[in-house]
This record gives structure tokens, sequence and C-alpha cells, in this order.
């Protein structure tokens, strides 16, 4: 039967069907050589058909189809359906066709009628000869309802702004409303059209905004910014807070809980602030009026009264100094008790039944002095004190078991020995005793001190548990899946994204708490790390909760990974982004976040000295003992937020300056020289060469130390590893020691009259040798004033002779290499090395393969 035709979702005519026994057709599969049709029925077949009842109809003129052969196929089973086999003369085209069964005449000729028995809605079946045929579309028909199209309005893209809308929406209305002519601005119609450009403008403003954001070199937000970068494997940083030595002065031993102190640098001290406060405290204290500054570590603080301030100890000596480069002190120690007793002295065992003198000293290695000059060296006031001259070390050893015999018989003097690393060596003469003025030139002692109960910390104030609020989910409405069954549905939470109240969040690099205490302040700002803790609560999460990891990027998280991202705003606020199920982990529905994090950033936090003079007890803990906070040394290391200015000129070409691989003789040498892991580099500068050993290339490396005059064995082997990893494929590398050249000096050196000719030459040694000097300079051929290459020039030794005070004039006799002889060297003014070669010049008489210096002086006295 020829009808309409429908496109239903829900084909209940079907069962109907096969229940009631009526015949029809459910579908057919067409063979691989598309020669055999096998139609399934709805159920069984009629008794008899044949050819003639089945009529394939479509395709082109030029190529029919016939049926030559039909098989029925009868199932036993009565809940089976039957099928048959309609065998063809040759396959179909692409077009479409249709099989129907129909009667046949009188000759046994197929008709247009429909064979008896079968339903008119199942009496034919279309499909396509090459349905097997290869395809990447969906067989499925699609029961859509289409939209009416609808005649569209001339659109003007010229209008941009508010203006343009608005005019354009009035010359809309003109024309399809003639009539109206009202235009004031209280009529309705004026402000639904006012309404409507204003929406227009703000979603054109939306548009530019979206282009302007796509392109690094366009883009306003930082967010904008930091993605583009990233994508050139450029890091834009967030700057990073500052960092400090807080010395405590205690009024009692005792420990402190380092997560109830916070320590308060004011800007504008006021009389009536207490020292030690409490979180009620701080209302009397201005409004953004102080900055805060918390312990790095985590484990309790100890604290002494002895260690407030340590006396240095000479041993009996007087007029006395630590000089400049100094990585080691004597310190006065005293005895716990006043009861008198032996003491073992130099590994002498204490006499039987006297236990050993307990010290009120309990120094360890890994603390931090502060060293510090407490009084005028001219006139003994604290006021007249070199604020300059303040340094702290952390130390590396200490000896408590020495005691001086000399002094406070029978028990002796408890002293004790530190030393700390070369890095903290003292950059200035500390004096410790010195004569004052006249006429009373009395003896001045207790000028340097050291200062003990040392606590580093860092600018920032802890927020605690701050919810962030819900991970929403989309509101889906129900829908029918079939007659009295709701559809079963997927609910996938809505992005969250959200942003933290307080602000600037803190930025630092991971702490290291055994490095030298140079480096407190020397931190990376492109390692920093945000200061959040983020905690889940709710959804799949255990009682405990699920933690969450800050990440720089999701690119390597996985879908279980909980990371998340960090991103600050053009106002400074932190923003949360979080994974998509593919790249990180996607919140669930109904998970609640909740945020710990610390507020202080940048610059703010680089505090004079002698400013961190309040100490806030958090929660009111008052348990430990009463301690005063101080910082004698400014704090430093806190860095603004890279500028959009500055990743725009930098990121597109990062890559190129940041070496990843060593090809050329100048790689190795640059990655040789680069210091690891943002560390200070302990190779000054490094030389290569590449040699051909007759079967492969060989690169030798040779490195020239920072601060002495050999590289060690442990220093070569850490530099072999940090270049293993860069070296090309087919090089062997080996890494050794530069090749020192000895020198061999001579100068005549001219002294001017009156002056003592031994005290000129003394200060000649100085400036031309290879130490390190009491005012901290280093010596003309100090290993850290010469590198590879280095020529020696004339000029420049005459230079340095020529600034001693006494000297007249000076003359180079002799510039050669040791025991080569002459060279020109003195004709071409200058005695040149090799790129591999280092001068040395040590003039020691134990050593004199380490070069040779002679001054001949004449005149002088």
């Amino acid at each position: 039967m020829a009808g309409t035709r429908f496109a239903c979702a829900d084909e209940r005519r079907r069962a109907e069907v096969r229940e009631a026994g009526v015949n029809g057709l459910d579908y057919l599969e067409v063979s691989e050589d598309q020669r055999t049709l096998t139609v399934f029925f709805l159920g069984k077949a009629p008794e008899a058909i044949t050819e003639a009842n089945v009529r394939v109809e479509g395709g082109a003129a030029a190529t029919p189809v016939e049926v030559t052969e039909v098989l029925v196929h009868r199932q036993d089973d009565p809940r089976a359906d039957d099928c048959m086999e309609v065998h063809l003369d040759a396959p179909g085209d692409r077009s479409p066709y249709e099989l129907h069964l129909v009667e046949a005449d009188e000759r046994g000729r197929p008709t247009d009628r429909t064979l008896p028995g079968f339903d008119p809605r199942y009496d034919r079946l279309s499909f396509g000869f090459k349905v097997n045929c290869p395809s990447d579309l969906d067989c499925a028909v699609t029961s859509s309802c289409p939209s009416p199209l609808l005649p569209e309005p001339e659109i003007d893209y010229l209008a941009k702004d508010y203006a343009g809308f608005r005019q354009l929406i009035l010359d809309r209305l003109s024309l399809v409303m003639p009539d109206w002519r009202e235009r004031h601005p209280p009529d309705v119609g004026i402000a639904l059209a006012e309404i409507l450009a204003y929406v227009g403008d703000h979603l054109s403003y939306y548009q530019d905004a979206v282009a302007t954001e796509a392109y690094l070199a366009t883009a306003r937000q930082r967010i904008s910014v930091r993605r583009h970068a990233r994508l050139v494997d450029y890091s834009m940083h967030e700057g990073c807070n500052a960092r400090v030595f807080v010395c405590l002065e205690a009024g009692a031993d005792g420990h402190l809980n380092p997560r109830h102190l916070q320590f308060l640098a004011l800007h504008r001290p006021a009389p009536g602030i207490p020292d030690i406060l409490s979180p009620d405290d701080l209302r009397t204290v201005p409004f953004g009026g102080y900055e805060a500054f918390e312990p790095l570590t985590g484990e309790p603080i100890e604290v002494r009264v002895a260690h407030n301030r340590i006396p240095f100890y000479t041993w009996g000596e007087r007029n006395c100094r630590l000089p400049a480069g100094a990585t080691g002190a004597t310190l006065l120690d005293a005895w716990a008790d006043d009861a008198p007793g032996e003491q073992q002295v130099n590994g002498a065992e204490p006499d039987q039944g006297r236990p050993p003198r307990r010290r009120r000293l309990a120094l360890r290695a890994g603390d931090v002095l502060v060293f510090e000059e407490v009084k005028g060296v001219r006139t003994g006031d604290p006021e007249d004190a070199d604020r300059s001259h303040r340094h702290a070390v952390r130390l590396t050893h200490v000896d408590a078991t020495l005691v001086d015999p000399l002094y406070d018989r029978p028990s002796g003097r408890p002293v004790v020995e530190v030393r700390w690393a070369a890095e903290d060596a003292l950059p200035f003469p500390l004096c410790l005793s010195a004569i004052g003025r006249p006429p009373e030139c009395t003896l001045i002692d207790d000028i340097g001190a050291a200062r003990g109960n040392v606590v580093e910390a860092d600018h920032g104030r802890t927020v605690h548990r701050e919810s962030l609020g819900t991970v929403r989910a989309p509101e889906t409405p129900p829908r029918c899946e079939d007659e009295g069954r709701i559809a079963e549905t997927t609910v996938t939470a809505l992005p969250f994204t959200p942003s933290l109240q307080q602000r600037p969040l803190t930025f630092r690099q991971p702490w290291t708490p055994h490095g030298p205490a140079c480096r407190l302040t020397a931190q990376n700002p492109r390692r920093a790390e945000p200061q959040i803790r983020l905690a889940q609560r709710g959804g799949d999460a255990p009682p405990g909760g699920h933690r969450w990891t800050p990440r720089p990027d999701l690119m390597d998280s996985g879908p279980l990974d909980r990371d998340f991202v960090v991103e600050m705003d053009n106002e400074g606020r932190a923003h949360l982004r979080f994974g998509d199920g593919r790249y990180g982990h996607r919140p669930d529905p109904g998970t609640r976040f909740v945020a710990g994090y610390r507020v202080g950033n940048g610059p703010a936090g680089n505090v004079g000295a002698d400013t961190v003079t309040r100490l806030l007890l958090r929660g009111g803990h008052g348990d430990g003992p009463p301690v005063k906070p101080r910082n004698p040394l400014p704090a430093g290391g806190g860095t603004l937020p890279e500028s959009l200015d500055d990743v725009k000129s930098l990121a597109p070409t990062a890559f190129r300056t940041r070496l990843e691989r060593a090809i050329t003789t100048d790689d190795y040498a640059m990655l040789a020289a680069a210091g690891e892991g943002g560390a200070p580099p302990t190779v000054q500068r490094a030389a290569a060469e590449l040699r051909w050993t007759g079967s492969w290339y060989e690169v030798l490396t040779t490195v020239d130390p920072v601060g002495k005059a050999e590289a060690d064995d442990r220093m070569l082997l850490a530099v072999a590893r940090r270049l293993h990893r860069y070296r090309r494929i087919g090089h062997d590398l080996v890494v050794a020691r530069a090749e020192y050249v000895p020198l061999d000096v001579a100068l005549s050196v001219c002294v001017r009259p009156g002056l003592v000719s031994g005290h000129v030459k003394a200060a000649l040694l100085d400036i031309l040798g290879a130490r390190e000097l009491p005012d901290g300079s280093r010596g003309f051929f100090h290993p850290d004033n010469l590198t590879f290459g280095q020529g020696i020039k004339v000029s420049r030794l005459t230079a340095a002779a020529q600034k001693v005070h006494g000297v007249s004039s000076v003359e180079v006799t002799k510039l050669e290499r040791l025991f080569c002889g002459p060279d020109g060297e003195l004709a071409d003014g200058v005695l040149r090395l090799g790129p591999c070669e280092v001068a040395c010049l040590d003039n020691d008489p134990d050593a004199p393969d380490r070069g040779r210096l002679v001054l001949r002086m004449r005149g002088g006295r």
C-alpha cells in the first residue's frame, strides 16, 4: 500500500502485528556479493511464496534487477521468525531499492496488489545494495522536528557600540512598524530598544575581549598571558615572599609551638601597642598597618636565656677582631650551676664521684647565629654601633667539650668552638675589643656578640578554613524514555572556578632547613609555589577528606589525580582551576572545598632591620616562655610578580636562551659553569675541547672552581653527572681540572724617600698575592681573579702595584712561564694563555711549582 511514511522513535505497530499473527516484513540483509537478499518476517512466512510474488524495484534503468530464485526457511521454534533468501541475477547500483511482496496474475507475473495476509504498513522494505560498504556516516535516521525557517532581517555589522545598536533597532522598527511615532524616553518601545542596545553593546565588548585574549601580543588579562606563555614552555612567575632571621630574647628556658607564633612589623609603631599581642589586641592596630611573618619550621622551637647574647672568647687576648672571610670562632660559655666540681678538661676524665658540670649553651650543628656589633668601636656606646656589621651564619660544627684551664680554676672556663660554611664567610672584619679614645684609652671589650635563639621566618599570615563553596550540577529537567518510564540521566558537574577572598596569595620556593644562611633570601621566583592547602568535603571523600595538590599546570595530570592550578588575575586575586576529567580529576557534584592559605607576597615584606618587634600569639596560646622578637638583619627576597610586558617580550624567544642540549664545545662550557637547582654556581668558568681519539670524539671539559685553587674529585664528579644528561650522542665526556700555568714574575720597585722599604714590600706582597685581604678584597693573583685564557698584562700588573702607598715607580722586569724562559712577553706587553689554561702565582716557598714573585726594592729606608 502506497501511503505516507512517518519517522517515529517508538514503532509500537511492529509489536502489535507480530502478536496479532498478521504477516509482515521486518528487515533484510544484503550478502557480500550483493546478489542475495535475506528477508526476515514478522513471525511466520506464508505458505506459498514464489519468484512471482517478489518484486524488486528501483535503481537506474540501465541496471535492472530480476529475481531468479526464492528459498523460504521455516523455523521449528514457534517464537522464532521465519526468513527467505531472494537470489538476484545481478547486484544493484547505489540508488535506493524497494522489495515488495505482491500477488501474481494468471500468467504468473507480479502485479501491483499486495500479497494477501500482509499488513499494509509492513508489506515492503526499502534498502540499498551498498549498505556493507565502509562509511563514516551514521545509518540511524533522526526523528527530530526541524524548526521553521523564519525570514532574517538585514544585519549591519558596523554597529559595535550602544549608539550604533540603538539607531539600528530604531531604524528596523520604523520599517516594520511605520505607524509607531512615539520616540520620547519614557515610551516603552524606546525603553526596550535601549535595553536591547545595552545588551548588544555588552555582547559586542565580550566578542572583542575574546578576540583580544586569543593572542599573546594583544592579551590584557594576566590569566590569558600565563596560559599563552605556558604553551611555549615559558613559566610566568608570581613573585615570592620575603624571609628574615628573627632573634628571640627569652625570659626563661623552654619550647615554643611555631604554629602559635606570628611576628609583626608595624608600619607606624604606637606606644600603646604591647610587645606580645593576642588576636583581640590586633584591633588596636590600624587595618593593614603591619606585615606578618611566620616561622618556616614546623618543629618546636627551643629558646634559652643564655642564647640571647653570647660573647666571643679571645683566650685572654685584647684588641682583637674576627677577620673578614672567617669561617670559625670561639664563644664563651658558662656553667649551669654554681656548685663546685671538676669538669673534664681536654678529654681528661672527671674525678670519681664528681659528675661533669652542665653548660648553659646548647648550640648544635644547624643552628643559626647572628653576629652583631653591639658597641661603638671608639666610644663603647651601643648607639654608635655600626648597623651594617651584622651577619648570619649556619653552624656546621660545634665542639662544646673545650675548657680553658688557665682561668677560673679549678673547673676552668668553658668555651665552645663553632664553624660555618665558606658561603657564610664573614664579609667584614668584626671588632671584638679595641682601645677607646684618648685621654682615657680604656679597653672596650664585648664590642661584637653572637645572637642565638634565631628563628627563620617568612612573610605571610595564615588564613584557616575558608569555604570555597559547593560544586553544582546543571538543572536537567526529567525526560521520558518511554510511556510510564523516566529516562536515566548522567549528572556532570558545572565548571567550578572559585577564588580566594583575601589577597595577595603567598608564593615561596621550598625551604631548605640545612643550607647556608646566605641562601635564606636567595629565592628563585620561577620555582616559587603557592602556599595553599585544599581539602575536599562531601561527595566521594572519606571522613577525613581528600587533599588536593597545587600544580603549575594539568598537562601531566591523569583523570584520577586530584590536582588544581592557581591563577592570579590583574587585581592579584587567586582563582583555582580544576581538571576536566581527562587532564586532572573533575570534582563531583555536591563536593565542598575548604582552603587554608597564606596572605602576603612581594616586596612589601622586605622590611628593614629592627622593625619586627611584636609577637602575636594566635589563638591566645601563651603557655611557652616569654620572648621578645627582633630582626637584626633586614628581610629580603620579596619579589614583584612578573609584568605582562616582560612576559610578552621574553616568552616567544625564551626557548632559544635556555640551553637544553650540548652540541658545540661552548655548550659544554656554559652548562658546566651553570648552577644547579637554583644554588649558586661552584664553577667560576669552564672550557671545553673536542678531540678525536681515533675511534670517536671526546669532549674534554676543564673547570675552574670558585673560591679555591683547584677543583677536587667531588666537584669533578658532580659536573660530570650534570653534563651527562646534555651530552650529544657519540660524544664521550671527560671532566678534568684546569691546566694551571705557574708564572715567574719579577718587579723593580722604587720606594719614596722617608718610607720603610719593608713596609712597602709587605703591602705589595698582599696586593699581588693569591689570598683574600683583611678588608675582604682579593689579591691580584687570587684564583677567582684568574680564569681560562685570561692573559696577564704588564699594564694591569703595573697599575695594581702602583696603588700601594709609598711606591714611586714600578717596572716589570720579568713575566714568563715558570721554567720556560722568555718568549717575547715583555715586548708584547702580555703573557698569553691557551683557552684551557689558567694562570697561577701562589708565591709559596713550600710549593715552588705554583709560581714565583720577586720584588727588587730600591730607595726608602
